[in-house]
């Protein structure tokens, strides 16, 4: 069942890490949760899938404050050199 989460204490209580980490997420690694009008919003299903890109190897997460290192974005890397 697909829940939406509104705010960022249900979203970072969802995925059971701190507000500043999910913002990180958000901002390195394309965690999904947008800001509308004021409240970030997410659902279940969008973090779900998201978790699925991160065990499938399609993201790799470091230490929070580093950039995301995923294979769409080595893939650029390597055609652009």
């Amino acid at each position: 069942m697909v829940m939406e989460l509104q705010g960022m204490k249900a979203i970072s209580g969802h995925v059971c890490r701190s507000d500043a980490t999910v913002l990180a997420w958000i901002r390195d690694y394309d965690f999904p949760a947008k800001k509308i009008g004021g409240i970030w919003e997410s659902t279940t299903e969008a973090i779900a899938k998201w978790k699925e890109k991160i065990f499938n190897g399609e993201i790799v997460l470091g230490n929070v404050g580093q950039r995301a290192t995923s294979q769409k974005k080595h893939k650029k890397a390597k055609k652009s050199a």
